[in-house]
């Protein structure tokens, strides 16, 4: 009599799946040598006509935080990209000044290294800041007639936040972080503790000052809309959970080190590269989108979806970032799309995995290869 299959073993099948554990060799340029990029592919199968999204997580850049998005976007025909991030994976680390602009240069090459022209955008928490730079250099790689950029939880400057703990935790010398991947490591897996790889111990201390509501009940009811429209079944959902935490902490983390630096402006200048002042960066992009929109295509759809109640960005963050989207009196309107969305008992981290938010993104996405034929 075979042994009946556990949910932990129809995990480890799941998260096996090799179209999640690729690579890719960029050649060497002037500017940098030859790049190994690992990344995972979700969704469907690669194709020229299925639209396509470049995700970046948030502090634990890497591509096994994206897995949770599978099967909601291979319903949907909508494929997504994770790459790791430097120091995640088997993308090899850079220095920490050059960590968003070096991101910023390899994306494009990246995806024309795998054939794809054009993405919808989507970012959680400290992702904000790459997909930003994303957005002002290379506007190129998103759709030429329906553009779409998208933020989770986005994190802000702790100057325009005020958190307290993130203030708190900026005070502290640079040395204090050059393990913080092994104590990440520690909570996840030795520490029992429901940890958050896009933002890491930051929500862990920054939530001990400011609880948030993801609550149980919030993350199973959740979890049972996933498995009623998605057929991943609850007891499957939850050792996925801790399936991931073992592929990312078996890896390369050494990377969410200069990511915590980064998150707190800890190192030399102008670590966001552009997005140093989001404000201004945005104000920029406005006008830019204003003078080279052409009759008849739609604005940039900007699509915000916040925490409840999130302890790394907290209401004043918030608040900060809906308005550089829209500016003053809508001084903005004729440049974006701006909708803000805010998902009901969800903190920082759990928006990540909230059904809201991800089938709107995926399903605004989707309509898009419906329309044309495709996003790629």
């Amino acid at each position: 009599m075979d042994t009946p299959r556990t949910p932990r073993d129809e995990a480890a099948e799941y998260i096996a799946n090799p179209r999640f554990h690729q690579s890719v060799t960029l050649p060497a340029r002037d500017d940098h040598k030859e790049m190994l990029i690992s990344y995972a592919e979700y969704g469907c199968e690669s194709d020229a006509n299925n639209p396509t999204i470049l995700f970046t997580p948030g502090m634990f850049g890497s591509r096994y935080v994206g897995m949770f998005m599978h099967a909601i976007a291979a319903k949907n025909k909508v494929r997504v990209l994770v790459p790791d991030r430097f120091g995640f994976g088997e993308t090899k680390n850079v220095p920490l000044a050059s960590r968003i602009s070096a991101w910023t240069a390899v994306m494009p090459r990246f995806l024309e290294a795998l054939g794809i022209k054009h993405v919808a955008l989507l970012s959680h928490s400290a992702g904000t800041m790459y997909n930003l730079n994303l957005l002002w250099h290379h506007r190129e790689i998103l759709h030429p007639t329906r553009p779409m950029i998208f933020f989770l939880a986005p994190f802000v400057d702790v100057a325009h936040s005020k958190v307290p703990m993130v203030l708190a935790l900026q005070k502290l010398p640079e040395a204090s972080f050059a393990y913080w991947n092994k104590m990440a490591s520690f909570f996840a897996l030795k520490a029992s503790v429901m940890f958050g790889f896009s933002s890491g111990l930051l929500a862990q201390f920054a939530g001990a000052l400011s609880p948030g509501n993801g609550e149980p009940s919030a993350r199973e009811a959740n979890m049972k809309v996933i498995e009623r429209d998605y057929g991943l079944g609850v007891d499957l959902q939850v050792e996925l959970e801790n399936a991931v935490a073992r592929g990312l902490f078996a890896e390369e983390t050494v990377g969410a080190n200069h990511e915590a630096l980064t998150c707190l402006k800890k190192g030399p200048d102008a670590l966001w590269a552009e997005a140093d002042d989001m404000a201004m960066l945005v104000k920029k992009v406005a006008a830019r989108e204003r003078e080279t929109r052409v009759e008849g295509r739609a604005a940039l759809r900007v699509g915000i979806f916040f925490a409840e109640s999130d302890a790394m960005t907290g209401k004043a963050g918030q608040e900060y970032f809906q308005s550089c989207w829209t500016g003053q009196n809508g001084q903005y309107e004729c440049s974006f799309n701006v909708r803000a969305t805010t998902i009901d008992k969800s903190d920082h981290d759990s928006v990540l995995r909230a059904a809201e938010a991800l089938v709107d993104v995926i399903e605004s996405v989707a309509e898009t290869g419906m329309q044309d034929g495709s996003i790629a």
